[in-house]
């Protein structure tokens, strides 16, 4: 779009990148696995599946053209590969949002994306507790809490969870150099971070604005979600759309005598492409005055399903009642409470975020030991908060906490 600023570009072309990694579920997987280590396409297969070898193989193509995995080595012929080179990539980065990018996604997508991320979470929890690692190693954590900062306070505590969470690969890569060395068998570990506004508050004094009325909220899409989000970052007018119908009922036509950027039956398709894949429902119809016996439709931007998705939530009769599970289900009622009324959005340097860690037994040291230090610097924060708005009288951010860190079950293979 004409006059944007060269930040944004940049940040438009990351979404853009991120679109490839969407647009299939096993590519997610794979850059997040090999992020932690290097793996061929065929390695790949044999332990997380993806459909076949060739499946897996095109991803891997795909997901290095586009600059997500390089190539490390290759190893062959020879052995089982009967004349074949097999080679190993790793990935350049996770498919993870900075504050920037995350500022350019819709409203309603950005709590979509959370709330997705924090069911997946969810599945993760619900894993290991089933497979008995959930509380097997010393310093397993999995809790929660709320707390109340200032401005400053809170800038300062959701600033030492990203740090915190950055930190988390500095002791993967030494964990991954010492198990070279020693043959240790890593361990498997689920790591979690969230800091997010409290629900209990009130709008008035807020930052950011109203919390948009979103159309038919807790209803889902047959789409998988990685395919909701590739369709919509792959093309920055879709994003412009779902914008809109954030704040406002739009139509095609409307949005095309606003902002143009395509013909109008190009903005019309893109409408429906977004209708088809879940960010849109179709809210109203007009006729007549210049519309003559012309049908206008107009669209507002979809909730995530979060009242009647509880499906991912239920446990086995024989797993209940677990404390850690009734720990972990209250987490997802303030998570729930705070996407309705709308403060989970309030900050965009707000925190969710996991990812699974092969560690040795150092490393798992480490990690906890880091945790330990988070949460005393984050009661630190509180207590000096506590003061300034003693002090000042400035308005109290209560904020929820959320750390998670235990052993997982050995992921499962896709199909």
């Amino acid at each position: 779009m004409p006059g944007l600023s060269t930040r944004t570009k940049s940040q438009l072309d990351y979404l853009r990148r991120l679109s490839v990694v969407f647009a299939v579920d096993l590519r997610v997987t794979i850059v997040a696995e090999l992020y932690l280590r290097e793996l061929s396409p065929k390695r790949f297969y044999e332990e997380f599946g993806g459909g076949s070898i060739s499946r897996v193989d095109k991803s891997f193509k795909k997901l290095a053209e586009h600059g997500w995995l390089r190539h490390v080595r290759s190893e062959g012929p020879g052995g089982n590969r009967r004349g074949a080179q097999e080679h190993f990539y790793r990935s350049t980065e996770l498919a993870v949002f900075d504050n920037a990018t995350w500022s350019l996604i819709p409203y309603s997508m950005r709590v979509a994306i959370s709330w997705a991320t924090f069911k997946l979470l969810g599945e993760r929890v619900r894993a290991a507790l089933q497979a008995g690692t959930l509380e097997a190693r010393a310093g397993s954590h999995l809790g929660w809490k709320r707390v109340v900062f200032d401005r400053l306070g809170w800038e300062r505590a959701t600033s030492a969870v990203d740090r915190t969470f950055a930190s988390l690969f500095e002791e993967q890569d030494e964990a991954k150099l010492r198990i070279a060395d020693s043959g240790e068998e890593p361990m498997v570990a689920t790591v979690a971070l969230i800091a997010f506004e409290s629900s209990a508050n009130s709008r008035e004094g807020l930052d950011s604005p109203e919390v948009p009325s979103l159309a038919e909220v807790g209803r889902d899409s047959a789409v998988p979600f990685s395919l909701r989000l590739s369709k919509a970052f792959a093309d920055e007018l879709c994003l412009k759309i779902v914008a809109e119908a954030n704040l406002r009922e739009i139509s095609a036509p409307q949005f095309h005598a606003e902002f143009g950027g395509d013909s109008i039956e190009g903005i019309r398709r893109r409408f429906k492409k977004m209708e088809k894949v879940g960010w849109l429902e179709q809210v109203s119809q007009k006729t007549g005055g210049r519309r003559r016996s012309t049908v206008e439709l107009f669209y507002k931007a979809t909730g995530p399903a979060i009242l009647d998705d509880e499906g991912w939530a239920e446990m086995p009769e024989t797993m209940q009642p677990a404390p850690s599970w009734t720990t972990f289900m209250a987490l997802a009622n303030q998570v729930r409470e705070a996407i309705s009324t709308g403060t989970y959005e309030a900050h965009l340097d707000n925190h969710m975020s996991w990812s699974v860690l092969r560690l040795d037994r150092e490393g798992w040291r480490k990690v906890i030991a880091i945790f330990e230090e988070l949460l005393a610097s984050i009661d630190s924060e509180c207590e000096e908060a506590e003061a300034r708005i003693a002090d000042s009288g400035e308005r109290p951010i209560e904020t929820t906490i959320g750390l998670a860190a235990f052993e997982s079950p050995n992921a499962p293979r896709q199909p």
